[in-house]
């Protein structure tokens, strides 16, 4: 049922995402927020307000969720990411981001996901003929944005030059432009922490905060990842088939897109395989972000409608069962 009425393309299905949001995560409203150390400007600003009460860290870590699954279904479907425009990354995103997730559901990575997902929509937005210096000025500029609440993201500016490569000739100044847009970003912040008093500013400790070891999941939680990792494997096979095979059928520019989605999916990966070297941790939405609009392929079509069904169900039960086991 679930996965019947997201495929389609009304939009009043939207109305339904607070209500699997809150159903999710509704134990994170009576967490307190803990402070995690060292953090990026802009995520530091956001720190202080969710720790005027303890509710509004989960009410606010919430409406991200909700943001997010939206603008990932605008993407995907301006982006023509997907065979058929429909709302399943909206479905799946917070219910991978809930399996995924064993910790506070606010961080750093999740407050700055949403300016990566304008960045993106503004560079994909370019053509093989018209203008281009706006689109990846912006783009470059809401990267920047991006880092200053989770410094990672600063490598998906190989995902701006990778989709400027695909999509247009060359032109070395649309490879130079997003980089001078991201460098103003960290210049601007930088000026005003010096102007009051806030320096020196080290964003590289950022990274390593979370560099103790974690202690072994419960038993519990190591069938949850099992079970997980076996729905989502099978997913992901039906999923590069369905993907493979639209990606063959589309016209030059939604292949063209495709690719930039495939080397954003890319860029995340390197971001999630280094911080499990350096910080042997990850935030979640790095995976449930780029995998919400790709396991939708294994959902979206309209035959053996039950086996749709089960993956969604099995997907939620897990989710469920991470945020409401322990």
């Amino acid at each position: 049922m679930l996965a019947g009425l997201f495929r389609s393309n009304q939009p009043a299905i939207l109305f339904a995402i607070p209500v699997i949001v809150v159903a999710l995560f509704a134990s994170a409203l009576g967490e307190a927020y803990q402070p995690t150390g060292n953090v990026m400007p802009l995520y530091g600003i956001l720190e202080r307000l969710v720790m005027t009460a303890p509710w509004v860290s989960g009410m606010v870590g919430m409406m991200l969720i909700m943001l997010l699954s939206i603008q990932l279904t605008g993407l995907a479907g301006d982006a023509e990411i997907m065979e058929r425009r429909g709302h399943l990354p909206s479905l799946l995103f917070p219910i991978l981001l809930a399996a995924f997730n064993n910790g506070p559901i606010l961080d750093p990575a999740l407050a700055g996901m949403p300016f990566v997902i304008v960045a993106l929509r503004n560079c994909w937005s370019i053509n093989n003929t018209g203008p281009a210096l706006r689109a990846l000025f912006d783009a470059g500029l809401l990267l920047g944005i991006a880092a200053l609440f989770h410094l990672p993201y600063a490598f998906l500016v190989v995902v701006l030059w990778a989709s400027a490569s695909v999509i247009r000739p060359f032109k070395w100044r649309e490879y130079v432009v997003p980089v001078l847009a991201f460098a103003l970003a960290f210049y601007l912040t930088g000026t005003v922490l010096h102007v009051i008093g806030a320096t020196p500013w080290r964003p590289l400790l950022t990274i390593v905060q979370f560099a103790s070891m974690e202690p072994p999941a419960p038993p519990t939680q190591a069938a949850q990842r099992v079970l997980l990792y076996l729905v989502i494997g099978a997913m992901l096979v039906v999923s590069l088939w369905s993907y493979a095979g639209s990606y063959q059928r589309g016209v030059m520019r939604q292949k063209n897109l495709r690719s930039s989605f495939m080397a954003f999916q890319a860029a995340l990966l390197v971001i999630v395989v280094l911080l499990r070297i350096i910080d042997r941790s990850s935030p979640p939405v790095l995976l449930a972000a780029p995998l919400a609009v790709f396991l939708a392929q294994a959902v979206q079509g309209s035959r053996r409608q039950w086996l749709s069904e089960s993956a969604i169900v099995a997907l939620l039960v897990l989710g469920a069962w991470m945020q409401w086991g322990h």
